[in-house]
Formats: structure tokens, C-alpha cells, sequence
């Protein structure tokens, strides 16, 4: 069965498996490790395995592969599996099972369906989650597994797979991946050619993408019919960098720690034609769904998912497919309708373009401010003049996200990836390493929090041992930031002390315990010259920049929300 297995993961073009060994899956395991075309990272927890997975597969544009034993295994996959659903992230999670002719007799770390059942556990969190019952059905599951992890909007699926069967002999009539893994990339020519003619006589048409437009490869496509319009577009937190933010249409970043020319405008009374590609419209994005997101003539909503469509606010042209065929075929057909003497109708060119200076974003003093320990707005202007032109970059939860969200600026060329789905802790911390691992070449910068080092920065020992080629960049400011401002704006009002650390940690120090080049930045002007020295360097390398706790991350509209959810 192993075999077959293996063929399959060979022919859908994955070539590393993360994961924690043990004795339930060890089979599984020893074959990847003996497998010339594949690559075994064993992390060292599980949770930060699955977001490695989630990092590869983001970067990659592929299928990632985590696996964890049974028992603890698997049920610490789980926070990772979750995240990656939440996000639509193309996971195949393998975890162990006691030996078939022990299940239900309470074998060590059996997690059958009579007990412990770690099959419904990965249901809500999956595409597909069911036991492998026999030998012979494993590539019956395995095909159904891939077809639904890598078809419409993609996900993780969940196998369990008893022990004893892997070394079973299989029968298998082969397929392809072609042969059972169709295309979706479909289109209402209805619907386009009606949205076509209602972006054509718009006076004031926004995009506002998502990031299921990244998820699609649509960036390019987005930009050319923002400029063919021309539209203004502002792009979900996740979406951060989708269109690039230093466009002369760019409105940056709508909702959680966004600006203020994208609320501005979007909720403005002067948008007639709102156009959503690949964003969900959550609470998030949404301002906890204002009420003015809603334009004054149509609002045009592109997803692959139908239960996304008209989720919060109705819609009156319905696109169901990939950003990307879907951008195709408005471009086509609005070229066409141009070609036969139609002109845009879009009024934007009489407008002031946008500038994209300091005073694009809030408190533009603390951007150019030399005060120490250094603001945390100043230090991401220094960053971001020094990210290279073909920068990943990975941010993980918490205040230092809104700073990044608001003050990092992201080009062409240049993308950033952020969990805010399921919104977990840890996840920006290990990501970048299962991305650094697809072969791209390309830098990858993790911005993180020192409570998310806390968290799971155990998983720079992995970068450590197999010597991967990541820039951590954690900002120090001793506390849950996020938590702690937060505590300030809702409820009564009291800070929650208990969220600061009562004894500095010095992030650095622990850094260069594990064998990683670390350096420490707390004054404006350091910053830069120490980037350009990491990214000169091979290896995993961390900056820690010690900045002034006090300075409120944008988080104002987030704190609204849940003051309104608890008044509800």
C-alpha cells in the first residue's frame, strides 16, 4: 500500500512531508525518508508541522503533506488543519492508528470511532476526513482525498490510516491525475457579460479583492482590468499586496488595521458598482459588516464558492468560478463592448491621484519619529525600503499584524501572507519555513511577535537543523500587545497586567542558544543596514527590535466590534 501511496504523492507534485515520527505511523515515515523524491522535515511539535505544511503550500501553489502519529499526534495537527480550512490551503494530513485487529480493545493510543474519535475530530476542519478501513481501499480514499483538496476552493482532507496496513500488498488500476481531478476553471457567460456592462457604465467602480484572487494567480489579471476601467482598489487585510499598494489606484487595505482612504471611499454615497474578487467579506474586511459597504447600484461578487456568495449582503450579479478565468473573461468582453464604441463611464481620472506618502497612513509622525525605543511604525518605513523587489513576507497574529497591515507597504512582486482566517498564534512563526522550502528562491521575511516566538519559536530549532533560509524579524515589547491596548477599549476599561511579561525576555539571546545569527535593533536608523547584512547571509537569521510598548497598534475598529458582539 506504502507504494501506492507514494506514487500518488509523486504524481500530484509534492516533495516535502512535515511531520513528528512515531511508532502508529512509522511506516508511513521510513518509506518517505527512504523515498529519492521526497523530502522528510520532522518539526518539532505538531502544530508547528501543520503550519510549515501551510506555509509550503501557500508559497508553492501546491499540495503540502503533513502527517502525525496517533493519540497527541494527531490531535496536535488539529489548530494547523483548522487554520489552513480557514484559508482554503490545500493540506493532505496523514495521521497513525493502532493496528486494525486492536481497534476498540483500548490499544495504546488507538483514536477509534467506538473512543477517542480523531475522524469526526478533522471533519469540521476538512474537506474529507474518514478512516482507511482496508488495504485495498486506500487509493479509492487517497484519489477522493486529493480531488477535493485541490478542486474549487481549496482545503486540507484527513486520512487515518491503521499501522499495520501500510505494509499490505495493493492491487492498483492507476490513475492519473487528470483523470479524476477536474478543472474548475468555469464561467456564467450571463453573468459576465452583465457585470461587463454594469463596470463599463460605472462612474465610480471599486475592486475590492480578495484573497482568493492570490489563491487563483490573478493578480496580474485584477490589475489589468482596474486599469482598463479604471477602477479604485483596495484589498482585504489578507489581501494585503494582491494589487500593489504603491499604484497610483491603490486605496490599500479595507477593515482591520487598514486606511483610511480605503473606509473612506468604499463607504462612501459616490460608489455605484462594487466589485468583490475571491473576498469573503468577513468581519474582518467588512468593519463588522457596515451597513455602507453596500453600493448604490450593484454590487458584483466573484467566488468559487457558492455558500460565499450573498453570505452578508446581497448581491445582484452572482460570479461563481476562479478570480482569475473570471478577470479573464470581463477583460475579454470589456474590450469587446470598447472595440464596438463603448467608453468607460468611470470618473476617477478627474480625481486627485492617490499619494502614498507618509500621510497615506495614520499618525504619519511616528513613522518619521527618531524617538527611543523606536516606534513601531518608524522601524516598518526602514523595512520596507529594504525588502527585496521579490519579498515573501509572513506576518504572524497579534499588534505588531495591525503595524504590519497599516504601515509595511507592499509592491509588485512582492506578497504577504497572513492567517487571519482562523487568526492563530504561531502560525507566521513557522509558515515561512515550509515556504522557504518550495524551491522559489525567493526571501522570506517573518515579521512576528515576541508572544508568538513564546508561543511556537521551538520551530526555529528545525530551520536551525536543516539550515533553512528564513529572516525572523520579532517585535519585543514584552506582552500579548494586542491584548493588552485591547483590554483598554473594551469592557470597563482596566489593562490586563496579566498579559506583560514580569521579566524581560531577551528574544536574541534565546536565538543564538539555538545556533541562529541573531541581532538586537532598538534605535531608528539600525534597522536597515541589519536587514541588508541578514538576507546577505544563508540560513535562518533573526532580528529582535526592542520598541516602545506603548504606542496603540490600530486596532480602534476591531475593539468597536467586539464591544458590539458583547452588547448583542
Amino acid at each position: 500500500m506504502i507504494d501506492v501511496f507514494l506514487r500518488y504523492l509523486r504524481a500530484e507534485g509534492a516533495r516535502v512531508v512535515f511531520g513528528v515520527p512515531g511508532g502508529l505511523l512509522h511506516p508511513m515515515f521510513a518509506a518517505v525518508e527512504r523515498e529519492p523524491d521526497l523530502r522528510l522535515v520532522v518539526a518539532k511539535h505538531e502544530a508547528g508541522a501543520a503550519f510549515m505544511a501551510d506555509g509550503y503550500a501557500r508559497a508553492g501553489s501546491r499540495l503540502a503533506v503533513v502527517a502525525g502519529t496517533s493519540g497527541p499526534g494527531a490531535t496536535n495537527l488539529l489548530t494547523g488543519v483548522a487554520v489552513a480550512y480557514s484559508d482554503g490551503v490545500p493540506l493532505l494530513v496523514i495521521t497513525g492508528q493502532a493496528p486494525s485487529h486492536a481497534l476498540g480493545k483500548g490499544a495504546a493510543q488507538e483514536t477509534p470511532p467506538e473512543d477517542i474519535d480523531i475522524v469526526a475530530m478533522f471533519k469540521p476542519v476538512t474537506k474529507y476526513s474518514t478512516m482507511v478501513q482496508q488495504p485495498d481501499r486506500m487509493p479509492h480514499h487517497l484519489r477522493r482525498a486529493l480531488r477535493l483538496a485541490l478542486t474549487g476552493r481549496p482545503g486540507p482532507v484527513h486520512l487515518n490510516v491503521p499501522v499495520d496496513f501500510w505494509e499490505r500488498p495493493v492491487s492498483e488500476g492507476w490513475f492519473n491525475p487528470s483523470s479524476y481531478r477536474p478543472s474548475t476553471a468555469v464561467f456564467d457567460r450571463d453573468m459576465v457579460a452583465k457585470a461587463s456592462n454594469l463596470l463599463l457604465e460605472a462612474t465610480h467602480p471599486i475592486l475590492l479583492v480578495g484573497s482568493g484572487a492570490a489563491t487563483a494567480g490573478a493578480e496580474q489579471h485584477v490589475r489589468a482590468l482596474a486599469e482598463l476601467l479604471p477602477a479604485r482598489v483596495a484589498t482585504s487585510p489578507r489581501a494585503k499586496g494582491v494589487f500593489p499598494e504603491d499604484h497610483p489606484l491603490s486605496l490599500g487595505v479595507m477593515g482591520i488595521g487598514g486606511h483610511r482612504s480605503a473606509r473612506e471611499t468604499v463607504l462612501s454615497d459616490q460608489v455605484d458598482v462594487l466589485m468583490t474578487l475571491g473576498a469573503s467579506l468577513s468581519e474582518t474586511t467588512t468593519l463588522n459588516w457596515h451597513p455602507d459597504l453596500r453600493p448604490s447600484k450593484a454590487l458584483l461578487q466573484v467566488d468559487i464558492s457558492v455558500d460565499r456568495i450573498a453570505r452578508n449582503y446581497p448581491v445582484d450579479v452572482p460570479l461563481i468560478g476562479d478570480a482569475q478565468t473570471i478577470s479573464i473573461e470581463l477583460i475579454y468582453h470589456l474590450h469587446r463592448l470598447m472595440r464596438e464604441g463603448s467608453v468607460p463611464a468611470s470618473r476617477w481620472d478627474e480625481y486627485p491621484k492617490i499619494e502614498h506618502s507618509h500621510a497615506f497612513y495614520d499618525e504619519p509622525e511616528l513613522r518619521l519619529s527618531d524617538q527611543e525605543p523606536i516606534a513601531p511604525q518608524r522601524w516598518r518605513v526602514e523595512l520596507t525600503e529594504v525588502l527585496p523587489d521579490d519579498a515573501l513576507v509572513f506576518s504572524d497574529i497579534g499588534g505588531h499584524m495591525l503595524f504590519n497591515i497599516h504601515n509595511l507597504r507592499i509592491s509588485a512582486n512582492q506578497d504577504f501572507i497572513l492567517n487571519l482566517g482562523f487568526g492563530s498564534m504561531g502560525h507566521g512563526t513557522c509558515a515561512p519555513i515550509g515556504a522557504a522550502l518550495t524551491g522559489e528562491g525567493r526571501p522570506v521575511v517573518a515579521i512576528i511577535g515576541d508572544a508568538c516566538f513564546a508561543m511556537n519559536g521551538q520551530e526555529l530549532l528545525t530551520a536551525a537543523e536543516y539550515d533553512i533560509d528564513v529572516l525572523w524579524i520579532v517585535e519585543n515589547n514584552q506582552m500579548h500587545g494586542i491584548t493588552w491596548h485591547g483590554s483598554k477599549l473594551v469592557g470597563d476599561g482596566r489593562p490586563m497586567n496579566s498579559v506583560r511579561n514580569r521579566r524581560p525576555v531577551e528574544i536574541a539571546a534565546i536565538a543564538r542558544a539555538m545556533g541562529i545569527k541573531s541581532w538586537v535593533v532598538e534605535r531608528p536608523g539600525q534597522l536597515g543596514q541589519v536587514v541588508v547584512e541578514a538576507l546577505g547571509l544563508k540560513g535562518p537569521k533573526l532580528i529582535e527590535i526592542r520598541v516602545d510598548g506603548d504606542v496603540v497598534p490600530p486596532l480602534g475598529e476591531r475593539a468597536k466590534a467586539i464591544a458590539g458582539f458583547r452588547n448583542k
